[in-house]
């Protein structure tokens, strides 16, 4: 670590850079700082998601819309009870228990019909009717029908699915193009996707042609930059896309490439190496984030904690007195726990 910034912001909680921008939480509420640590937009929100397609999410007591990087409200979510990021230009609002969709002027486009929602990608979207998936386009209609127990994502025209207790892929009309033999099937990424049988994991391709057997202990869900983490006698490498061995099996743990990097572990402190698994910033932290927009969350001693670039250089210093709590999870979990305390209070004090 190298060079601190005098810059030091006392943040509640971290996130990952989106956009541009990263969610900056402290006592007061959630705001939005940018990659030199300026807080952009002020800490006064109850909830706030990342930007996306230049428009964030964000909660005000009672008061939900959408913000642009000015931090003016845009679209006006009056009569939502929720609502997601947006994606391939729409955004899933629900009302009275029921999904649909907007677009970036605020018009519902598809109506609130659906149980659950995924986001729309490649024109896609997956939806749930009566505990089913199927998939509709951005015109609302359905082009696979509701026969599933759940499918996941489309990406490069493929997309996870799942049926009867098996993982297979079908392509953007229904047809499948990875057979429903195996528990688990990766994010399709390069043409590729990992997957497993009775804990042992290979890969395939879109065709559903195994291209790497399925011999390792664990892997990665998915390939990025040519490389493919995966785990051989309790140690973690990289293989390329002919299943060659390019990084060797040297790490305790391992996670995808992410801007050019991939997280390594060795004993309980991580780092970043690059393809070459060239060591870019040492094994000395307890926790670390993927790299994103060229940067990443890492914690190291003292729970002192930073967003550094890839030079291993702190841009934005996170102050030691406040405790890093792991992202929105953690929150909603200890506003469960005050909230079960002062319902129990009540009723001892009735």
């Amino acid at each position: 670590m190298k060079n601190i910034n005098k810059k030091a912001l006392s943040y509640l909680f971290p996130f990952d850079f989106s956009d541009g921008f990263v969610q900056i939480g402290t006592r007061s509420g959630i705001g939005y700082a940018d990659k030199s640590g300026e807080l952009i937009i002020p800490c006064r929100y109850n909830l706030a998601y990342p930007f996306t397609e230049g428009l964030a999410y964000v909660v005000n007591g009672k008061n939900k819309a959408f913000i642009n990087k000015s931090g003016n409200e845009v679209i006006d979510l009056l009569g939502y009870d929720e609502a997601d990021s947006f994606s391939d230009g729409f955004c899933a609002v629900m009302q009275d228990g029921k999904w649909g969709f907007i677009d970036k002027s605020g018009e519902l486009i598809i109506p609130l019909a659906y149980e659950e929602v995924n986001w729309f990608s490649e024109g896609l979207c997956v939806v749930f009717k009566e505990g089913k998936a199927g998939v509709i386009d951005k015109q609302g209609r359905e082009v696979i029908p509701f026969i599933y127990d759940d499918i996941i994502a489309f990406k490069e025209g493929v997309a996870e699915a799942y049926l009867d207790g098996k993982a297979g892929c079908i392509d953007s009309l229904g047809n499948v193009v990875v057979p429903f033999i195996y528990d688990s099937v990766g994010e399709c990424n390069e043409g590729l996707m990992v997957v497993d049988i009775d804990d042992k994991y290979g890969v395939v391709d879109k065709e559903g042609k195994e291209v790497i057997p399925l011999i390792y202990n664990d892997a990665a869900y998915k390939y990025s930059d040519g490389l493919l983490p995966m785990q051989q006698g309790g140690k973690w490498g990289c293989v390329d896309q002919e299943g060659e061995v390019k990084i060797p099996f040297q790490y305790d743990g391992m996670r995808f490439f992410s801007d050019g990097l991939a997280a390594v572990c060795i004993g309980k402190r991580w780092g970043f190496v690059n393809k070459n698994n060239e060591l870019v910033v040492p094994v000395q932290y307890k926790k670390v984030h993927n790299f994103s927009d060229g940067l990443a969350f890492v914690e190291g001693e003292g729970r002192r904690a930073y967003y550094i670039d890839k030079h291993d250089e702190v841009n934005i210093m996170l102050r030691q007195e406040y405790t890093i709590v792991e992202k929105v999870k953690a929150l909603v979990i200890v506003a469960a726990i005050i909230g079960f305390i002062a319902i129990l209070l009540s009723k001892i004090l009735e």
